[in-house]
């Protein structure tokens, strides 16, 4: 009967003695929007745009001002990389790219440093792209 009175003790002092969690730090994200378009009459290949900004909280910045955009042919395991340059206080970008016709997943990926130095590679989610 002496026990529990000291277990309830204990994990009282425990849940006082320990520190508040601070929420947590915000992180850098990528936003995208991706498009297709059709293929001219007689070609197979048809134009991807992908535009999009890089947002970044206080302390971060960007490594290297290339975004890389990885596109993946539905199905397949092999991508194409598309460079896009990073551009002005905003981090914007747009890239137009020519496509054989097909469904493509599209992701960007750019290396950002935290306000301590470490790098850090992020990624935007997928976005398909149809060419038709």
């Amino acid at each position: 009967m002496t026990r529990l009175p000291l277990l309830l003790a204990g994990l009282f002092t425990l849940a006082a003695v320990a520190p508040a969690q601070s929420p947590p730090a915000p992180e850098p994200t990528i936003d995208i929007n991706a498009s297709g378009g059709s293929a001219a009459p007689g070609s197979n290949t048809g134009t991807s745009t992908v535009s999009g900004k890089v947002n970044l909280p206080p302390g971060w910045k960007i490594t290297v001002h290339t975004l890389t955009l990885r596109y993946r042919q539905a199905g397949g395991s092999a991508s194409l990389n598309v460079f896009a340059p990073v551009k002005g206080s905003t981090f914007t970008f747009e890239a137009k790219i020519e496509l054989p016709t097909g469904s493509y997943d599209v992701q960007g990926l750019i290396d950002v440093k935290d306000a301590a130095g470490r790098e850090k590679q992020i990624t935007s989610g997928s976005k398909g792209v149809v060419i038709r």
